[in-house]
């Protein structure tokens, strides 16, 4: 009896690629949440700073009272958004 080697070398084949696929997949997802874990903190820091109004990018984007926020992002570069109120 003859065994077919290709067919074992095959399945063994399957098993590494999908073992492979199955790590790229957990550190995606480990680095993702963890970027969106500091986008949240971000945000919600935002929102405690401009509670009745809205968060833009432009002073222009306002039609009534803006006021600055300035704070550092998860980059450490310096951002100005404004509190829009009415």
């Amino acid at each position: 009896m003859r065994m077919n080697k290709l067919g074992a070398e095959l399945s063994v084949n399957v098993i590494i690629i999908a073992i492979i696929a199955l790590v790229v997949l957990v550190v995606l997802f480990a680095v993702f949440t963890g970027r969106m874990a500091i986008w949240n903190k971000g945000v919600n820091a935002l929102q405690k700073q401009c509670p009745d109004g809205r968060i833009v990018d432009k002073m222009s984007d306002c039609s009534g009272l803006a006021t600055p926020i300035t704070y550092k992002d998860s980059s450490g570069n310096i951002v100005t958004k404004y509190c829009c109120t009415k």
